[in-house]
């Protein structure tokens, strides 16, 4: 009984200790510096005469210490209408123009520290002024968005400003484009040679673009547009000539445009420079290979058909040519062909042509696109390596029949006639015309052996009719050794003129 109580004891420690350490570990998890959770909401905004409270968003464990501070200074209980709440909140009571400024809520604990900044706007509706550093104010303007920080103008497109001299012929039209932003939304006021053009009203929207219809030569002149906030102002200037009359076409300047090649999925630029006396009209196209490609905005150039491209703008450089970009984004195969870049005027057009090759990321189509772009003939490719080829073997079995032969002569005049012995016995006699069905053998023995044979012709009847093949081969030959192979024999029967004599048969 008492082990038994022991043991529960034991147990109960035991527990008691794994569960401080679980709190342990959890708590010393969760510890750490400050962090900000918020809305990121840096400016906040204030009317004369309410009251505004400014959040520190931030949580940490231990706890963090707030402190606020105003524009460096920092804020406690002497300062009038401002108090730091239990929960680090700044609360301000009965706004003035001199609250507005910058506040920093700064949060520390023993693991570190964290600043959250704020910029307080106050705004006096009965004055229309704000204020947004508590010492200078300015008039409100509804074109201003307090949420926002200030901005002095900027343009916007400032790439197609580039051009600062512009040449019109009489009775065209011309836009000169100055757009701009910033906070306030500025204002625009167009000169020209110095002199006010237009003026627009506080509420009239402003006009980013000026323009001239009908130019006459005495629009001729400096263009200047003046851009505005309460933050600061720029200005740009054109300078405009207007011409009684156009001497010549555009001429488009060499090399461009180039013959480029991009692989699938690349970007893809072309470009071409115009030397004109005015800023010609600039259209690119691209020809179409296939008919089912043909559209309505397609024209033709010497015959070829051609589908018009978009363009872009036209800029112009700092020696008075014109230049124009065309820009192809993720190239396709289709994209590949001729383009022309198209310069015209009143006088007339120039064109010149660039080729864009579409290289595939695979070798093998990039090999069967690259022979199929080259236009080369095919039966001229394959015709003339197989005629070379088709001479040489020939030349080759020529030489090697040549050479044959002149061994083969070589081995007949070096080594002479070969003599082979020539058996005793014909295996095949030759039975003469006056032998009869009784012929009991066709064996016959050379009588040179002499009488030790025996004789082999017992029981024939008419054995002188009994006539061998050699019999009858010297009957045929004029002379004719008896050691002297068969085939031999035979080749001089057949063609007794042959000057080389073959031997081919082996005795035993």
């Amino acid at each position: 009984m008492e082990i038994d109580k022991c043991s529960s004891s034991n147990k109960s420690e035991r527990m008691l200790i794994l569960a401080v350490l679980v709190s342990t570990v959890v708590t010393i998890s969760a510890l750490g510096p400050p962090k900000y959770v918020g809305d990121g909401k840096g400016r906040q905004i204030a009317k004369v005469n309410h009251t505004k409270k400014l959040l520190c968003q931030v949580e940490g464990d231990p706890f963090p210490f707030i402190e606020w501070k105003k524009d460096g200074e920092s804020i406690n209980e002497l300062w009038e209408n401002h108090k730091v709440l239990k929960d680090g909140s700044l609360r301000i009571k009965q706004i003035e123009v001199e609250n507005a400024g910058r506040y920093v809520c700064k949060a520390t604990n023993g693991f570190g520290s964290i600043r959250v900044n704020y910029t307080l706007i106050v705004v006096d509706e009965e004055k229309d002024v704000v204020s947004v550093d508590g010492t200078q104010v300015y008039a409100k303007s509804h074109e201003e968005d307090l949420t926002k920080e200030g901005a002095s103008p900027r343009f916007t497109n400032p790439e197609k400003m580039k051009r600062q001299k512009i040449t019109r012929p009489v009775n065209s039209s011309l836009r000169l484009r100055c757009k701009a932003t910033g906070n306030p939304r500025p204002q625009i006021t167009w000169m020209k040679d110095n002199h006010e053009l237009y003026q627009h009203d506080g509420g009239r929207k402003s006009s980013w673009i000026l323009r001239l219809p009908d130019l006459q030569q005495t629009d001729s002149g400096h263009y200047t547009c003046v851009v505005r906030n309460r933050l600061g102002s720029i200005n740009f200037t054109y300078h405009i000539e207007v011409i009684d009359k156009i001497m010549a076409k555009p001429e488009l300047l060499a090399p461009h445009p180039l013959n480029t090649t991009v692989k699938i999925g690349e970007s893809a630029q072309l470009q071409c420079r115009i030397n004109s006396e005015m800023e010609p009209h600039i259209q690119w196209l691209k020809r179409v290979d296939d008919p089912k490609f043909m559209s309505n905005n397609s024209i033709k150039l010497k015959g070829q058909p051609f589908i018009i491209l978009k363009t872009s703008e036209i800029g112009s450089g700092s020696d008075g040519t014109y230049l124009n970009k065309f820009v192809i984004h993720h190239v396709t195969e289709a994209d590949g062909g001729m383009y022309i870049c198209l310069a015209a005027n009143t006088m007339g057009f120039s064109w010149r042509s660039a080729h864009l090759i579409v290289q595939s990321n695979h070798p093998q189509n990039q090999y069967a696109y690259t022979i199929d772009r080259s236009n080369l003939n095919i039966p001229l490719v394959v015709g003339v390596p197989g005629g070379i080829l088709l001479v040489v073997i020939i030349i080759a079995f020529l030489f090697f029949q040549r050479r044959r032969r002149a061994q083969y002569h070589q081995g007949a005049v070096v080594n002479g006639p070969h003599f082979n012995r020539v058996p005793t016995q014909d295996p095949e006699p030759y039975l003469g015309a006056a032998h009869t069905n009784d012929v009991k053998t066709n064996i016959h023995v050379n009588p040179i052996h002499g009488p030790q044979h025996k004789n082999l012709y017992a029981g024939v009847p008419s054995p002188h009719l009994i006539v061998s093949s050699r019999e009858m081969l010297s009957k045929n030959s004029q002379s004719i050794d008896f050691y002297t192979d068969i085939s031999s024999v035979s080749q001089s029967h057949h063609n007794p003129h042959h000057h080389m004599q073959q031997y081919s048969y082996n005795g035993p």
